[in-house]
Order: structure tokens, then sequence, then C-alpha cells
């Protein structure tokens, strides 16, 4: 008896010492603050819960863990005893080749038998955050959809007739499994006809309680992406495309535990203005996943020679979308969403095909075979792929609401990018009314620049008389005598505005010196953006239209990338060019030799 009691006691002790760590390697995360933080394993000991992690940061940024981060698990708090690597608290720095680091944390110990666990430095904004923290193929639990977000909607249903009006449209998110602390961001995006060169853009961020609003104007019925990332391990991210017309809302379900992946969305539910089309038909995901669809003939517009051929690949790329509509069964909402698809021959015509594209003869057939310039009268859906077709409608008078539209665009586009533009033929009385409008605020806006009401060093050149091989030598026409360093950059670039705080020591070692520093930039910075900049960055600003920044892009760099950099000397000879931010050290060497 007393060596069964001994036995038992060692098979218990055994038993217990096997128990003593339990691992999760490479752990699933359900949604997080922030995507640059990985985990790499979770142990369960006795004594603490241990989280080895890993970031991938930019070198240049700091980072650190509050000392009250916490793990939560089922109600409870468990909170940071300690650290290797980083101490809480305190601010960190990633490798500076790599930008990685490892780090591990240690907390009070969980129970053993945790399924689901998250980590949080709080409920604030900027906290980082990870929640549902849990074994690789650990499912979870996935909400109830409300009924009214599944409703069924009337095949009959008529598409919203084109209207141009300044009601704003508004979307309510709102969020299923949602904790507080998600602080969960939404980028919303949707086309800007005050702005053809550029989508309109928002980021908005759920409250506690997983809901927001979004309010703005698009001018007309439109297709609006919500775009969310969902769980940081996730490999796909999640898009709803909701159709909404000026006045009018809809309201999008997003369930937090459904982590997205090729065929799963963490959008499950719509209601409202035209939510159908999110439910039901998503034209892009259907030719994605069933792989059946018509596809772009890219190699033969590439070898394309004759305007005849560019037709003969446009009616057959029309004939293979006629066929998937039949073999689809689409009613006409849906093969209305096919305009979006054909539309996107005429993007790739202007970049593969580009002289065939721009001739009169391609012009003609546009006009005689769809004078609606393939906008329907009531599904008028453009974004910049299409600015190319537009041009072509540029100098006619064809009526109707599509062709109308086209001529807009173009005529913004003329006046976003700084030339003189007479006003083109528009018909429709609201869109004629917003072009005034439009054109009345950029013209006073370009006038105050020519005026220097903002800046002394701001100039605003009207080159639009000037072939864009000239323009170069036009500005260096202006500094004769000196040397003079180019700088092109974008008010979005993060290494343009890197380069210029990292430069600003040596502009003022040598603000004696014979030198001028002459920044460029164009269409691609929206000029209200550009403006609020370059009061802040010493030098000579210019604003180039979209042609004259492509040309000196091709020939000076060829590269249409930022920044670069050029410098010419006393003479006008170019002494020096640079694609990228390759560091001080360069750019200096280069200002001394040709200051020498």
């Amino acid at each position: 008896m007393k060596r069964l009691i001994v036995l038992f006691a060692t098979v218990c002790a055994l038993l217990s010492c096997g128990q003593k760590e339990r691992i999760w390697e490479k752990p699933d995360i359900g949604s997080a603050s922030v995507n640059y933080f990985s985990f790499d394993k979770v142990v369960f000991t006795d004594s603490a819960t241990v989280l080895y992690m890993q970031i991938e940061y930019p070198s240049m940024a700091t980072w650190r863990f509050a000392k009250e981060t916490y793990i939560e698990a089922d109600g409870k708090r468990y909170a940071a005893i300690g650290s290797d690597s980083i101490v809480l608290g305190e601010w960190a720095r990633t490798d500076p080749v790599t930008w990685k680091m490892n780090f591990v944390l240690y907390f009070e110990p969980l129970p053993r038998n945790t399924k689901m666990f998250d980590m949080l430095e709080g409920i604030g904004p900027r906290n980082f955050n990870f929640f549902n923290i849990r074994p690789q193929g650990e499912k979870l639990p996935e909400a109830k959809i409300p009924a009214e977000f599944m409703a069924d909607y009337p095949e009959d249903d008529v598409w919203p007739d084109m209207v141009y009006s300044e009601d704003p449209v508004t979307i309510h998110i709102k969020a299923l499994n949602y904790k507080p602390g998600m602080n969960a961001d939404f980028s919303i995006w949707h086309f800007d006809i005050t702005d053809p060169s550029s989508f309109h853009d928002k980021r908005i961020t759920l409250n506690d309680e997983g809901i927001a609003d979004y309010t703005t104007k698009i001018y007309y019925p439109q297709q609006i992406q919500i775009e969310f990332s969902g769980s940081p391990t996730a490999r796909y991210g999640s898009f709803a495309l909701p159709f909404l017309a000026p006045g009018q809302e809809v309201t999008v379900l997003v369930d937090m535990n459904v982590v997205p992946d090729s065929v799963k969305s963490s959008f499950v539910g719509y209601k409202g203005y035209m939510a159908k089309f999110d439910k039901k038909f998503d034209l892009e995901a259907n030719l994605r996943s069933e792989g059946d669809g018509p596809e772009f003939d890219v190699k033969s517009l590439q070898e394309a020679k004759t305007v005849s051929e560019l037709i003969a690949i446009k009616e057959k790329l029309l004939k293979e979308v006629e066929e998937y509509n039949e073999k689809k069964g689409f009613n006409d909402l849906e093969k209305k969403h096919m305009f979006e698809f054909e539309l996107r021959f005429y993007s790739l015509a202007a970049e593969f095909a580009d002289s065939l594209f721009r001739t009169q003869e391609f012009l003609d057939y546009i006009l005689r075979e769809r004078p609606e310039c393939f906008f329907d009268e009531s599904n008028i859906s453009a974004k910049r792929d299409y600015l190319d077709l537009c041009h072509l409608f540029a100098g006619t008078d064809v009526r109707g609401k599509g062709p109308d539209f086209c001529r807009y665009l173009y005529g913004v586009s003329q006046l976003r990018g700084g030339k003189k533009a007479d006003k083109p033929f528009i018909e429709d009385p609201d869109l004629s009314n917003l072009y005034d409008r439009l054109s009345g605020n950029l013209k006073e806006e370009i006038e105050k620049n020519r005026k220097n009401i903002f800046a002394d060093n701001v100039h605003y050149l009207d080159l639009s008389d000037v072939a864009p091989e000239n323009i170069i030598q036009t500005i260096l026409n202006k500094y004769k005598g000196k040397t003079v360093f180019f700088d092109f950059w974008a008010t979005w670039c993060g290494w343009c505005i890197k380069g210029h705080e990292e430069m600003a020591p040596l502009k003022e070692q040598l603000k004696d010196k014979n030198i001028v520093f002459v920044y460029l930039t164009s269409t691609s910075s929206p000029f209200e953006n550009w403006m609020r900049a370059i009061p802040g960055i010493p030098g000579d600003h210019y604003y180039l239209t979209e042609e004259q920044d492509k040309y000196l892009s091709g020939h000076l760099f060829g590269s249409t990338g930022v920044p670069k950099y050029a410098i010419y000397d006393t003479a006008g000879r170019q002494l020096y060019t640079q694609v990228g931010w390759g560091g001080l050290e360069k750019i200096q060497t280069a200002i001394e030799k040709a200051l020498n």
C-alpha cells in the first residue's frame, strides 16, 4: 500500500511538472489598434503569462508600452509585471536597418484553461490594444445579424436619376461584438468631382459603443468605398461599396469577430438607400472569385498599330461582356454595374495605345457607337481612370448627361492644372452652376498666389503657353548667374518632408552663398494643401501643370516618383540628378562641388 501511495505521488508530481507550461505558437489576433505588432508565442506558467512579441516599425519613430498595460480575460484584469529588451513606460527604437525588434512582456498568471484574452494599454485613442488573442484555429463567435439588415429588396427597383446636388449623404457604421478600446478605424473613399485628380478620403474611428457617423458631399449618385483592415494577421481587408445619392443615407453593419479572408468580409449587413448592391452584387469580387468573366487584352492593346485594331479589341470585349451578362442572368440594375468594367478598357487604351486612343477616328467611333460617352444617362460612374476618355469630348457639343460630365471633368482638370481654359459646353444647369462656382474659387486662389499674399517666396508661373521642354529654362532665366537646386516634391510624400527637415541646417549655412533652392510640385498635390505647406519651407516655390511635371519627370529623371533633385550651375548646365532621398551627405557634396 505504501508503495502504491509513493507511486501515485510520483505520477502526480510528473504530471504536475508536465503542466508547468502551456504554449500557444503564433496565436491569432481578432483585431488590433495597429498592424505592426505580432505575437510569436504565448507561454502560460504558474508564475506568469509570457508574451513573446515582435514589432516592425520605421526606424525614425519611437514607441513604448505603458506601465499600466494589462491582460483581460473573462472580465478579470492581469497586470504587467515585467519585460525583456524594452522597459515598460520608456521609449524604444527598432533596428535602423531591419526596422524590427523582438521583446518579451510578463503579466500576472492567467488560468491555464484560458481560451482567449485581450491585451490593452487602455481604452484611449492612441493605445496599443489587441483583442481576441487565441490559439491558431480557435474560432470566434459570430454575431446574430438583425433581420432588418438582411431584408430582401424588390427586383424592380430603378437606378436613381442622375441629378447633381450639394445635399449631403450620411453613412452610419455600427459594430457587433465591439469592446471599448478597439478604436476601430475605417477609411471612406469617393470620387470628388471638385478635384478629379484625387479621391476624397476620410478616416473615422468608432466610439466606445462601436458606432460612427460620417457625412459628406458627393454631388451625384455614386459608389462609396468603405475599408476596414480588421485583424492584423488577416490576409485580406474588408470593403463595403454602398451606392448613395445626394440627400440619402445608409447603415453598414460590421462584425468585429469576423476575420476577413478571400470569401468572408467583416461587413455583414446593410440597410438604407440602394444597400442591396453590397449584399447581392460586387462585380470585382465576382470576377475574381469565379474567374469566368471577361478579361482585358492588354497584350493586344500594346501591339495595336491602327485604330481599326483598337476598335476590334473593344468590340470583342463588349461581346464578352454581353455574353457574361446573359450567362449570369443579370437584371438591368446589375448590367449597369458592368459599365465600370467596360469603362476600364479606355483607361488601359490610353495607357498602352495612347496615340491611337487620341485620334479623331477613335473619337468618331465613340460618338457614333456610344453617344452617351459610355455613361448611361442614369449611371455616371467616374473615377480618375476615366479622365483619359473625358478629354476626347472636350471640344464637342454632343448632348447628354454623360458627355456633359466628361467635359466638366476635363475642364476642372485643366483649371486644377493651372491652365487658362474657357468654360466647356455643359447643358445640365446644376452641373454648369457647380463648374462656375468652382472655377471662381480656383481663380481667386490663383490670383492670391500671383500677388504673393501668403508668402514672398512663392510664385505661380502661368506656363500654359510654354512647351514642357522649355519649363526648366523658363525658371532658370529668373536666376541667371546663380547655382539652382531643384527639389521635386509632393505634399503627401513623407520622404520629401524628411528631406526638407534634414536639409534645413545646410540651407541656413548656405544662405549667403550664390545658390537658390527651387521647389517644384504639381497637381498630384492639392492646390490648397500646397499653399498651406510652403510658407514653412524656405526657398522659391512653383506649382506646375500635370503635363509639365510628366515631361520633366520623364526627360530629366526617367521616374515619376518623388522626391527628385537636380542641380544647375551658373551657366544653366545640369550637373547633378538624384531620385529618392538618399541622405544629406550625397546632396551636400554635390552642392559644394557645384558652388566650387
